[in-house]
């Protein structure tokens, strides 16, 4: 008989080799139409618990100025990933959106996230009141405040996760999709968002703003922006805002028929008027 911590690692590891399907499978059955990101895992790696939730590595004092381009991250530096975190989550799973935002100017309740690409600028209204979980994540992570584990460095750290990426999915007439620290669609934060699907929230044109999964509660770091209608994503994703202006987005789905890289180069949290989520700022 296996003993609990035998059963852990087994677990572990288990879920390591599911959330390392790569998420861009081309387009085809529904199924493969899925924006998939990798299953992050909770704990320690050897199935012991920690004493206490270790200090995360904050960002470096020479990280630019919010206007000025980061450089181009793919990949880790010696071609090894530690996608499975060795210690525990010091937020332990739970981030609100309180702390996503303080420090923000401007203040309220309705925030927009402004996405800066070599294809243009991307402006999306965030829906903070439906999926606020969602949105807590996804703001701490692009500001740098919310810790996530770092698969190169093997280690927590409090920094941008999003700025420099390349959409590692570029599909066009279906999804642009970033977000994996690794740059190939198999990492995460090391930690899951848990599911908020709303039964109206529809990928019903361009400009869908959802997080990527594998399977249910597996949402993490990695999310995508729809270039059409995808309806068979409907209730499966969590939609978590609206992305425009539709000049924007038609000059991402052109990248992705020219075979075009597209990179992400900042991500940058605004504060703005309280109005009805899912429109295009």
């Amino acid at each position: 008989m296996l003993q609990p911590s035998a059963v852990l690692v087994l677990g572990l590891a288990l879920v390591a080799d599911a959330g390392c399907r790569k998420s861009d499978a081309p387009p085809g059955p529904a199924e493969g139409r899925t924006p998939a990101a990798v299953t992050p895992a909770a704990g320690t790696a050897d199935g012991t618990d920690a004493a206490a939730p270790p200090s995360a590595v904050a960002a470096p004092d020479d990280a630019g100025p919010p206007d000025e381009e980061s450089p181009a991250r793919s990949g880790c530096a010696d071609g090894t990933a530690r996608r499975i975190p060795e210690s525990p989550d010091p937020e332990q799973g739970e981030f609100t959106l309180d702390e996503a935002v303080a420090g923000l100017e401007g203040g309220g309740s309705a925030w927009i996230a402004v996405l800066r690409t070599t294809a243009g600028e991307l402006r999306c209204t965030l829906d903070a009141e439906r999926a606020p979980r969602t949105v807590a994540s996804f703001v701490g992570l692009a500001r740098g405040v919310r810790p996530w584990w770092d698969p190169c460095r093997g280690a927590w750290v409090r920094e941008p996760l999003y700025d420099g990426l390349a959409f590692h999915r570029l599909e066009p007439g279906f999804l642009a999709q970033v977000g994996c620290p690794i740059g190939d669609g198999t990492g995460g934060p090391g930690f899951a968002v848990p599911d908020e699907p709303q039964a109206d929230a529809r990928h019903d044109g361009p400009g869908a703003l959802a997080l990527a999964l594998v399977g249910p509660g597996t949402g993490g770091s990695q999310f995508y922006v729809t270039l059409a209608a995808a309806p068979e994503l409907d209730r499966r994703h969590t939609v978590f805002g609206r992305c425009g202006p539709a000049e924007a987005l038609a000059s991402l789905d052109r990248a992705a028929r020219a075979g075009e890289t597209v990179r992400l180069l900042r991500v940058t949290i605004e504060s703005a008027a309280e109005g009805r989520a899912g429109g295009g700022a």
